[in-house]
């Protein structure tokens, strides 16, 4: 094995231990809602496996589709070499990590003036902020080539048919989850999980805020949105004294009453502006993805708190989708 090999083996297993570090770093971000904060940890996850890439192409690892696959089914991998550590960066990236430590320390996510667009280079691994150029100015590539962490997509990417339909499916499937279960059942925090009632109320009170702010855009000229945090599930501990019957009339009322804001909007009505003062000037559509990714998030909750019910399971799960709101 020569010197260059060696440095490429080490570099291969640094950059691919550190891809997956920066992607659960950021994943947790998400869900303590410093959503800035986890782009910048998912654009350095990018910078970690293109770089890893490039590595294990210049190590010989990658060959055609069916060798690959025969090597796959072999259970052959690339030799390792043992690596320090993994959360090695460029200054520039430093720089930006330094400013996320410092807005956390004041208990904040970092602003879009102090981190816009992100733009990872898929052929070198260079890392951009700002207005990406024409072309990498490490390795010529084009500007088409840059994987984008935009601002406006933090929350998500689903367009308005999509959010919609997600909107709908919320309908079946709250009251599916909590069929054939008992008022002190659903009224008890289940393994570290809060109590199913807590999650069906804060449900509601979200999707109040959401169609407040929603309204507030489709019929205002850019209004400013609060920055104030919507309700928190610390609040909703009020929902367990509430009979179930009747906290899935509120979601179902709440929930038609969004949807029939939504439903027939235009495409440049999805695409009026708010502005936040952390996200800067916001579509609706990026609203939508907000609610949405926060929804699917506790629907997994409920999912597991059934079957922790039903079954008798001491665990809890790490959620999978990413959550929570700003």
């Amino acid at each position: 094995m020569t010197t260059n090999d060696a440095d490429d083996r080490r570099l291969l297993v640094s950059m691919s231990v550190g891809q997956t570090a920066y992607a659960v770093w950021a994943k947790q971000a998400r869900r303590e809602r410093f959503f800035n904060i986890a782009r910048l940890l998912e654009a350095s996850a990018a910078v970690k496996r293109v770089r890893a890439e490039q590595a294990m192409r210049r190590l010989g690892e990658v060959a055609q589709t069916l060798t690959n696959i025969n090597h796959a089914l072999a259970g052959l991998e690339p030799e390792a070499i043992a690596t320090g550590p993994v959360t090695g960066t460029s200054a520039f990236q430093r720089e930006y990590l330094e400013r996320a430590a410092l807005a956390l320390a004041a208990g904040r996510d970092l602003t879009y003036t102090e981190l816009g667009d992100l733009f990872v280079c898929s052929t070198c691994g260079r890392l951009m902020e700002g207005d990406p150029p024409a072309f990498c100015p490490e390795c010529g590539t084009v500007r088409e080539g840059f994987l984008e962490f935009r601002i406006v997509d933090g929350m998500g990417t689903l367009g308005p048919h999509a959010i919609v339909r997600r909107l709908e499916q919320g309908l079946k499937t709250v009251p599916a989850l909590v069929s054939g279960l008992s008022e002190e059942q659903l009224a008890t925090p289940v393994n570290g999980f809060p109590a199913f009632k807590d999650l069906i109320g804060h449900l509601t009170d979200m999707d109040i805020v959401f169609r407040e702010r929603a309204w507030m855009i489709l019929e205002t000229n850019q209004p400013k949105l609060s920055i104030a945090h919507p309700p928190t599930l610390r609040n909703a501990v009020k929902y367990r004294t509430v009979p179930i019957d009747e906290l899935l009339e509120q979601y179902t009322t709440s929930r038609q009453q969004t949807l029939g804001l939504l439903r027939g909007l235009t495409q440049a009505a999805w695409q009026r502006i708010g502005h936040h003062e952390i996200y800067g000037p916001v579509p609706l559509l990026h609203q939508g993805n907000w609610v949405i990714a926060h929804e699917q998030g506790h629907l997994i909750e409920l999912a597991q708190m059934r079957h922790n019910i039903l079954y008798g399971h001491n665990r809890s799960i790490d959620i999978v989708q990413e959550l929570l709101h700003p």
